[in-house]
């Protein structure tokens, strides 16, 4: 666990999955609301139930953000992809999707990853460009689209041959 600008951040635990989902599906509905059609986000939002969450934590590494000891975003690391970055929109704007993709990238770092991908929603392509992703392949297309991203995290280390 640590904390950083007044925000604590820990792995996620079975008993947080309520709040993930309460804060993916507020941050879906308010803050995509602009970019995608209605048939779109009840799509979007069918993957962040509770249910959907507890079976995401089994394969992902989850973690949370809590300010003021309330769980005010979440973010995951499947394989090299991150996935669900959401923060409530009443604490957006504070940093803390900054300071999430920070604690994932030097997790993904500790895991030996050099590179992390993820699909952002049109919504979130500023903000992943501004911490050095940048777009791949045009857009992904399911009911709504998404855009394929990537940044390099770490320079791979090569070992000299013989060493």
């Amino acid at each position: 666990m640590s904390t950083l600008s007044g925000v604590t951040l820990r792995p996620a635990t079975a008993d947080d999955a309520l709040a993930i989902s309460t804060v993916a599906l507020s941050a879906i509905r308010t803050t995509n609301a602009r970019d995608y059609a209605p048939e779109a986000i009840d799509e979007i939002c069918s993957n962040f139930t509770v249910r959907a969450v507890l079976e995401r934590m089994q394969s992902r590494d989850v973690f949370v953000a809590l300010s003021g000891g309330r769980i005010v975003g979440t973010i995951s690391l499947g394989s090299d992809k991150l996935h669900s970055l959401f923060v409530d929109p009443n604490s957006q704007g504070q940093d803390i999707g900054r300071i999430l993709v920070s604690l994932l990238e030097a997790h993904a770092r500790a895991k030996g990853l050099t590179r992390l991908w993820l699909s952002s929603s049109i919504t979130a392509r500023p903000f992943y460009k501004k911490l050095g992703y940048s777009e791949i392949n045009g857009l992904e297309t399911k009911a709504f689209s998404t855009i394929p991203m990537q940044k390099t995290i770490a320079i791979p280390i090569v070992k000299a041959p013989g060493r």
